[in-house]
């Protein structure tokens, strides 16, 4: 055998003996490439999320200027409304105290008009002074324009002020005028305001108009009950409203994304449950106690009704308003535009497709907050909240069936699955892991089988070629550094791994708290809806 062919024997016993020695795969023993890449892959997502954050905030910022100009539009192309509006139930009150002439009123309405002559209250408002006046001609033509502008709103403006006076002849025969006005197939917001006139009990003094009306509020509840695909449909939009809620809490458990394989699904069931909370906000906000009525608030009540339907929007300001909302969702979802216009959509959706009484009382009580009197929100989640506990129900048997019951774990080179109740378990598995495997993770990492490589290489190349002495020599310099280097570092590498694992598992256990208290809030939610 030549000296060649015994070199390279020699080198392939050298290099089978340390790989036998060590009894581990080279691709599993890399800790200095796994560290780079983990290394790597949190830089990654840190770029991403600063990324993220920067668009979300360019967003948010880009919705407020929004904002703001559609309220300049607004002030520009429809300022002089919320001057009638304003006058018209100034003039009402003042009809009980008569502090301003008639005469004067008059006046009033009459420079109103020729501001806002496509107005429909602008009439209604110059019909009140005519008739007051007794200028009969002026009020029937005043009426009449109204009645064209906004038959729905004129009619039921004209009930509500008649019941306001003590007339209820006339009123009577305005909301008879109001029922026939309104369009069965596509009611209106109207009907917010119809509702909340009869739930303020401004129809009780006609008995026969209460009943009236009353029956026909059992009429749209009755849609609801009897009609098993309206009721689907309800369950499927509660479901829609609770899949686009944003949770208010942040996820801000950096050691479970760092060291858990399956954040993702954490986040996933963090973000969910905590939407019950925002479901709790919104029970709370319409559960509230009736106003007492008594004769001498009915006038006061009347105003209060009257208020809010002046103050429902015309179709064109509607738009622009409809815009704002688009804007405030932006800024509500911290600049999230996807969540935001799934809830955009949603809820003109809600608005916008024909007569479903379930779907406007929704509306009322997930949406228009602020819009539509309290009363009405909550005489709509009463009727409306047994799909509201079906879609919660729905939505908790999905959280619970995709709650992780496991987490993997990787730390430096060592992997492990905990239940969430195992942290000394782990740590003692841990630890047993590095002391095991300490030849291996100290050792045998790509640097040094390069080194050893290199080493036996150029010690075998010697014979033929004596600078390569150098190279042994500095291969041996490097491979004595690296294993120094380990030996020193090796017990200190242990315990940053114990205790990231330790933080680690402290997460875990403060993650399954949270998610446990706030599941807990889904039997408030539904025994608030028993009692509401």
């Amino acid at each position: 055998m030549s000296n060649s062919q015994a070199l390279v024997g020699n080198l392939q016993q050298v290099i089978g003996d340390f790989r036998s020695g060590v009894n581990v795969r080279i691709e599993q023993v890399d800790a200095s490439t796994a560290s780079i890449q983990a290394t790597t892959q949190a830089i990654h997502e840190n770029v991403v999320k600063f990324k993220q954050d920067m668009l979300q905030s360019e967003e948010v910022q880009l919705a407020h200027e929004n904002v703001i100009r559609i309220d300049q539009v607004l002030k520009e192309q429809f300022g002089d409304h919320e001057t009638i509006r304003r006058t018209v139930i100034g003039v009402v009150r003042d009809f009980d105290i008569n502090l301003v002439r008639n005469a004067t009123i008059q006046e009033l309405s009459e420079e109103l008009w020729i501001t806002s002559s496509r107005y429909w209250l602008s009439y209604a408002l110059m019909a009140i002074t005519a008739w007051v006046n007794d200028y009969p001609d002026v009020a029937r033509n005043s009426l009449a324009e109204a009645k064209r502008r906004d038959g729905v709103k004129a009619s039921l403006f004209f009930t509500l002020m008649n019941l306001r006076f003590s007339r209820n002849g006339a009123a009577k025969k305005w909301f008879v005028d109001y029922m026939a006005t309104v369009d069965p197939t596509f009611l209106q917001q109207e009907a917010a305001v119809m509702l909340q006139a009869y739930l303020s009990g401004l129809f009780g003094k006609d008995k026969e108009l209460e009943a009236h009306l009353s029956r026909t509020i059992e009429s749209w509840v009755a849609i609801i009950n009897d009609d098993s695909a309206v009721a689907q449909d309800l369950v499927n939009a509660y479901g829609a409203y609770i899949t686009n809620l944003q949770p208010k809490a942040a996820f801000n458990y950096p050691a479970i994304r760092q060291n858990c394989l399956n954040a993702q699904e954490l986040e996933a069931s963090f973000a969910g449950v905590s939407k019950y909370q925002t479901m709790l906000d919104v029970i709370k906000s319409v559960d509230v106690e009736a106003p007492v009525q008594t004769d001498d608030n009915y006038k006061a009540r009347t105003d209060a009704v009257l208020t809010s339907l002046i103050s429902d929007y015309d179709i064109e300001e509607s738009e622009l308003r409809n815009q704002q909302e688009y804007y405030g969702l932006v800024i509500k979802n911290n600049g999230l535009v996807d969540v935001a216009e799934h809830q955009y959509q949603e809820m003109l959706r809600l608005k916008g497709e024909g007569f479903n009484i379930g779907r406007q009382m929704i509306g009322w009580v997930l949406y228009d907050e602020g819009q539509v009197d309290v009363q009405v929100r909550k005489f709509a989640l009463q009727n409306t909240r047994d799909w509201f506990s079906s879609a919660i129900s729905n939505f908790s048997a999905a959280l619970k069936s995709s709650f992780p019951g496991s987490y993997r774990i990787k730390i430096d080179v060592w992997e492990g699955v905990s239940n969430g109740e195992d942290q000394a378990d782990l740590v003692k598995n841990m630890r047993a892991y590095f002391d095991a495997n300490k030849f291996s993770i100290m050792y045998v990492n790509t640097p040094n089988i390069l080194a050893l490589a290199l080493f036996i290489l150029s010690a075998g190349l010697a014979f033929v070629n004596p600078l390569s002495l150098l190279a042994t020599a500095a291969a041996l310099g490097f491979l004595v550094f690296r294993v120094l280097r380990a030996n020193k570092e090796y017990p200190a590498r242990i315990e940053a791994a114990v205790a990231s694992l330790n933080e680690t598992m402290n997460e875990i256990v403060n993650f399954r708290l949270y998610f446990r208290q706030e599941s807990a809030k889904r039997d408030e939610i539904v025994e608030r809806l028993s009692f509401i």
